[in-house]
This record gives structure tokens, C-alpha cells and sequence, in this order.
């Protein structure tokens, strides 16, 4: 059965949702305080003094850590039901093709999933990796409780979901640097295929 695997932002959607997450969820004023240290952590992250991971996982921490997974989920529902208008419609009726044929759709993205999951629960995708959070005592603890999902970390999860995809008709939809190792294996590669046409 053939597999179509969707990276999420700027794929699917029309841009980064970790920030406008985080601004939607803490607030413009909190993120541009944030925002010179988010541009240094971007700058180290670029020059190789701390991993992407790493970068990442600060930004994150700064904004969320001490959250209940309560309020964390409730903020993920609210976010979720943004998505629709961020949507590309040509995305959207790539994934429902890809469902008509009966093909695996499979969702893998650098963002959080849990964010990503009800929404994608609506239009049908019950598959969806990301970068996941680690949660000690009910309450987001600000790291990571999985690498940073791209690059070869995307294609380790697609094989993980799907141990025989060597052996399946593999379509990939992707955007940036951090799709090229899965687009690099794919049968029938898609490099931002839906951003080029009007929304």
C-alpha cells in the first residue's frame, strides 16, 4: 500500500506553527520579550555553538515550562481549531487523494504534535510524529522526551511506523532542510508543492 508522508509547517499550513503557538498561547507582549533571546538561540544554533535541539528545547522551556499538561492540552485544542484557516486547500485535497486511494497518510513534523493531532484527527490522519515533551509530576518540565523530529530523525520515524517502506511506493511532501533526507528516499518527491500556488 502506497504511504504519503506530509511535513506540517509550511507544507501543509503557511507558516512556523511553534511560534505562532506560542504567541497565541502566551501572548505577543511575552513573545517579544522573548524575542531577542529567541534570535540568539536561532544565531547558535546556525553557527554550530548549540544543536538545533538543543535551541529548540530553550525556547520552548522559556515560554512553557512549568505548565499542567492540563492547560498544555487546552491550549493545543484552542490552537487546533486555528489550523483550518492556515491551511493550503491544495494540501488539503492532496491528502483526501491520497485517502480516496486508500494510501497510508502519515504526518512528520520538527513541531509538536500535540497540537497537530486534533486537527489532523478531523480530516482523517491518525498517524502524526513530532517532537514530543517530556512531562514530570502533571506539568511540562521545558526539555524534550524525543530528538528534535527532522532531518534523518524523520526518516527513523518512518521506518519505525512502517518497518517494510523500502517496499512500498513512497510519496513525500516537503518544504525545507530538515525534509531532505525523506525526500531523498522517496519514489515520488514533492518539494513545496502547495506554497507556490494561491491560497
Amino acid at each position: 500500500m502506497p504511504i504519503a508522508v506530509f511535513d506540517f509547517d509550511g507544507t501543509i499550513i503557511s507558516r512556523d506553527s511553534l511560534p505562532d503557538f506560542l504567541i497565541r498561547t502566551c501572548g505577543r507582549t511575552a513573545f517579544i520579550l522573548r524575542l531577542p533571546l529567541i534570535i540568539i538561540l536561532k544565531l547558535t544554533a546556525l553557527t554550530g555553538i548549540l544543536s538545533t535541539h538543543r535551541a529548540k528545547e530553550l525556547v520552548f522551556s522559556s515560554f512553557l515550562r512549568g505548565m499542567s499538561v492540563a492547560d498544555f492540552r487546552q491550549a493545543c485544542l484552542r490552537y487546533a481549531a486555528r489550523i483550518p484557516e492556515l491551511v493550503y486547500p491544495a494540501a488539503l485535497e492532496e491528502i483526501r487523494k491520497h485517502q480516496e486511494k486508500g494510501d497510508k497518510v502519515v504526518i512528520i513534523s520538527a513541531s509538536v504534535p500535540d497540537w497537530i493531532r486534533p486537527w489532523a484527527e478531523t480530516v482523517g490522519i491518525r498517524q502524526v510524529e513530532g517532537t514530543e515533551l517530556e512531562v514530570e509530576g502533571g506539568v511540562l518540565t521545558g526539555r524534550f522526551s524525543t530528538p528534535n523530529c527532522k532531518g534523518t530523525e524523520k526518516v527513523r520515524r518512518l521506518r519505525k511506523l512502517y518497518p517494510d517502506v523500502i517496499s512500498e511506493t513512497l510519496y513525500v511532501y516537503g518544504d525545507s532542510s530538515g525534509d531532505k533526507e525523506l525526500l531523498a528516499i522517496a519514489d515520488v518527491p514533492h518539494y513545496k508543492p502547495f506554497n507556490k500556488r494561491q491560497r
